[in-house]
């Protein structure tokens, strides 16, 4: 397959309309939570792609590495919350070599669970911190609600590997599938990055959420440069 469905099944799709700024507004927390052992017709999920501490090994590097090497954007809602993968000092070996390994993984899943036509290039991966009161919005990766190319139209599929479980809320929810994602550490979720999977984050009510997260491409000018380096 080509179009980023898995077969036999689709999602809702919302449809980008000139003017629109929002995808889909309402309660995410009325979705029932998708457990990670249950098959779901269009969203992969694989656990105990990564052991818990491995990880915890992420999560520690991002601590370590967070006052030195975070993205600072200028925007308030992402300025010091993740690290990309090519910022991080090579003394960082061990959390280089797990973050590769989840790029890798989540690559070679994508290819065979869609079936794409065309060879996938990873684009890049970071480390996220979510703390509490952050959520976000329904969103496509690749598209804007009004249909305009938003910062990344490049990206063909997106993956999330989620780290931890000691937080309330922070579930990835899919309002086109009317579901949200029950995390748990190891756990890879991957999905197309267009409006046929508009998904947001609810709100985190206490603790912290951290994510891994990685975006493939079949454009290969976008291709990490340091995709395919052996740490």
């Amino acid at each position: 397959m080509s179009d980023g469905l898995r077969e036999n099944e689709g999602p809702t799709f919302f449809t980008p309309q000139p003017g629109q700024t929002q995808w889909w507004m309402g309660d995410p927390n009325q979705f029932p939570l998708l457990s990670p052992d249950t098959d779901h017709p269009s969203l992969v999920q694989r656990r105990n792609v990564l052991s818990r501490e491995q990880c915890r090994a992420l999560i520690e590097c991002f601590e370590r590495q967070s006052p030195a090497h975070a993205a600072r954007t200028g925007s308030d809602y992402w300025d010091g919350r993740f690290i990309w993968q090519n910022s991080l000092p090579l003394t960082e070996n061990d959390a280089l070599r797990i973050m590769q390994q989840a790029r890798l993984v989540a690559q070679a899943t994508a290819m065979q669970e869609f079936r794409p036509e065309q060879p996938l290039y990873s684009d890049t991966a970071q480390i996220v911190l979510w703390t509490e009161g952050i959520e976000l919005t329904p969103h496509a990766d690749n598209l804007e609600p009004d249909g305009s190319p938003n910062a990344s139209p490049y990206r063909n599929y997106s993956s999330i590997i989620y780290l931890n479980d000691e937080y309330e809320g922070g579930e990835t929810f899919f309002p086109g599938f009317g579901i949200r994602i029950k995390p748990e550490p190891g756990l890879l979720t991957i999905f197309g990055s267009g409006p046929e999977y508009v998904h947001g984050v609810t709100k985190v009510r206490s603790g912290k959420r951290y994510t891994y997260a990685g975006w493939f491409t079949f454009d290969p000018t976008y291709e990490d440069p340091n995709a395919k380096i052996v740490f």
